[in-house]
């Protein structure tokens, strides 16, 4: 049988409220007390009755995060990045894979206090039946959504990948991305690079990656080496195409890399890749923290801008 709370009271011979302030760690019951309190309930292995929790305060303490892909290291390391900020705000994270009608619908069974979505276009929209009823925010591109987006300028990355290129006085560029797709992410850095490029007369291809994991990547760049050289300087949509492309490299082919998806990783790559993106810490921090206004109620806007930043590593 579960060790309840009045369980933990009697053996250490104190009231029930005491019990409850110590398990939350308040300031109100003393250091030696609560310790003491502490120490039994990891001893008895006291687990909180979060539905108990719940009725009274008609907050779960959880949030829904629905997981766009199960192949990808930069989305897993976003994931965990957001994991780590709703840790922070004292909710734990429940994860879906599933598809976001089934995903989100599910959520709002469970009581949860709000949901994160990985926005890519319409077909990804939530209905009103799930965002009347939970707080919701989305990442993703800048678009008009019923709730809250973090947009992250995806645009804005590419140009100064370019410009970063151009620095180097390269002027011949490859663009290695999901060119066929309905992920409105993946289609802003595509017309990013096509409209700066027609527009600044600098000659560039799109190379289809033919998806976003690794596999794809490598076995789509290897194919059209077998006809083609890359440009000197290339910009990767993902962290992951761009680790695909590497591979997929002999020694005669060393262009200059940007990869998109500003995170760690970057730098443990054998080859140098330069990074391009808002760091993943920061995008993590202002979802939960957009989440938790919208949660207790705090007036929000219907996107908030971030700004890449751009990591040389070479």
């Amino acid at each position: 049988m579960a060790v309840t709370l009045k369980d933990v009271a009697e053996a250490c011979g104190v009231s029930y409220s005491t019990v409850s302030k110590a398990l939350k760690n308040s300031h109100l019951v003393k250091p030696k007390t609560k310790q003491m309190i502490q120490q039994k309930a990891l001893e008895m292995n006291y687990i909180a009755n979060q539905s108990a929790r719940s009725l009274v305060s008609k907050k779960s303490g959880t949030i829904g995060l629905i997981w766009p892909s199960v192949d990808r290291i930069a989305v897993t390391h976003l994931i965990s990045e957001i994991n780590h900020a709703i840790k922070s705000y004292g909710y734990a994270m429940f994860v879906s894979i599933d598809d976001v009608s089934t995903a989100s619908k599910k959520f709002v069974e469970f009581g949860c206090d709000g949901i994160v979505i990985f926005d890519e276009g319409e077909h990804t929209n939530l209905p009103p039946e799930i965002y009347h009823n939970i707080s919701v925010v989305a990442y993703g591109a800048d678009r008009n959504t019923p709730y809250p987006i973090i947009n992250v300028n995806h645009a804005e990355a590419m140009v100064m990948a370019i410009q970063a290129l151009q620095e180097k006085g390269i002027e011949s560029i490859d663009y290695i991305g999901d060119t066929d797709t309905n992920d409105v992410r993946q289609i802003t850095k595509k017309r990013a690079i096509e409209t700066y490029c027609t527009a600044h007369n600098i000659d560039y291809r799109l190379i289809n990656s033919k998806g976003l994991n690794s596999i794809e990547a490598e076995t789509s760049i290897k194919k059209f080496l077998q006809t083609n050289s890359l440009a000197p300087g290339v910009i990767c949509g993902s962290y992951d195409i761009t680790v695909g492309t590497i591979n997929a490299l002999d020694e005669t082919q060393q262009p200059i890399i940007y990869s998109y998806d500003n995170i760690p990783q970057i730098k443990k790559l054998d080859y140098p890749v330069n990074a391009i993106g808002v760091p993943t810490s920061q995008i993590a921090e202002q979802i939960v923290a957009i989440l938790n206004k919208i949660i207790n109620g705090e007036d929000t806007e219907a996107s908030y801008d971030l700004h890449p930043e751009l990591q040389n590593n070479m």
